[in-house]
């Protein structure tokens, strides 16, 4: 690579390296910004009275976190509409689209089945079935994450999996149809220090995600008895999901002698903000959604990175990438509010000093 080159990606990434990483920005006021991410909650029939105190100890902390996080949020299952069902409900919350709206997630608590051929996610009324779901999520074009926390869910993954989707079942199939614990240790993953595998103030639904995997095992362990349920994540479009295991950290591990086309499982899911340790910079849906799509070409530029015949071809293709990224951090630095420091208002007890 000539020293031209090198010199030149160095800057570009060294000043984007700044902008990301500025220790002390001021974020907006949530009261004057849209809020533009949408968590949809969907609690299913609980069936016995156990199962209804659980399911609602889960949708609290959800709420907790769409309150964190200043979402917009809304609620199917907890009360009772004469005029629609709950299937009805759901279906017309998906198909409203909004401008502002820069991701959605939708989370589904309680109970499936699976006879073989359909699986269900069983609601007051009528049920949902994985066809239905993948047609309604079809309608959304903006980021979706998928949360399906129910026994034998594992055959949604292969009908949701899309891409710019993330797809999380509690089973990898349909034949895992015991009770799950996954959506417990998921709802509680934001609430855990060490679910920050990396160590940067944020929980991501990747980090998330490997967090409930593990609790989940841990429980059944303790227990003594065989795992019933082994939750999958696909958020790369090729319909096979990968589990908690596959993963080092959070780098999936290739499989021996599979062949990668794409990127692997993870990458989307991490760009999902569970929880936050640290105060919440506030984007508009428009700047998260730039900013997700270049890095997501970035990163599948790194994964062919082989492929060119130099790497100064390499570099001409990741420079402008680079630069188009930092220029969208520098307008969401810009846009936040600045701290106004009055030189003649200090505080009560400062000490004099003398001249």
């Amino acid at each position: 690579m000539s020293i031209c080159w090198r010199n030149r990606l160095f800057l570009v990434l060294f000043g984007t390296f700044l902008i990301m990483g500025s220790p002390k920005m001021n974020a907006q006021s949530p009261e004057t910004l849209e809020k533009s991410e949408r968590i949809v909650i969907v609690i299913g029939a609980t069936g016995q009275e156990q199962y209804e105190q659980q399911f609602a100890k889960w949708s609290e902390r959800w709420k907790k976190i769409a309150s964190h996080k200043q979402a917009e949020l809304i609620v199917i299952g907890e009360t009772v509409d004469a005029r629609r069902t709950d299937w009805e409900l759901l279906s017309r919350e998906l198909k409203r689209h909004t401008k502002q709206t820069s991701a959605t997630w939708l989370i589904l608590i309680g109970h499936g089945t699976f006879d073989g051929k359909t699986a269900r996610f069983n609601l007051r009324g009528p049920d949902l079935t994985h066809n239905q779901l993948s047609q309604y999520c079809d309608t959304i074009k903006h980021p979706l994450a998928v949360i399906n926390c129910f026994s034998a869910s594992g055959p949604f993954l292969k009908m949701l999996s899309a891409d710019n989707r993330v797809v999380i079942t509690a089973t990898k199939n349909g034949h895992e149809f015991y009770f799950s614990h996954f959506g417990d240790f998921l709802s509680q993953a934001y609430t855990q220090q060490q679910a920050d595998v990396n160590h940067d103030g944020h929980i991501s639904l990747l980090e998330g995600y490997l967090t409930a995997s593990r609790d989940t095992n841990a429980y059944y362990h303790k227990k003594g008895e065989l795992a019933t349920e082994h939750a999958l994540l696909d958020d790369n479009g090729d319909q096979k999901g990968s589990r908690s295991d596959q993963f080092h950290g959070l780098k999936r591990v290739p499989d021996i002698h599979s062949v990668l086309d794409g990127l692997p499982d993870g990458h989307r899911a991490h760009q999902f903000t569970l929880s936050s340790t640290q105060p919440i910079e506030f984007i508009s849906s428009k700047q998260k959604q730039e900013r997700d799509e270049l890095e997501i070409k970035i990163l599948k530029l790194k994964q062919r990175k082989q492929s060119f015949t130099s790497l100064d071809e390499y570099y001409e293709k990741i420079e402008p990438l680079m630069i188009q990224l930092s220029h969208v951090y520098r307008r969401i630095d810009l846009n936040k509010n600045q701290t106004i420091y009055d030189p003649l208002v200090v505080p009560a007890n400062a000490k004099k000093t003398s001249r």
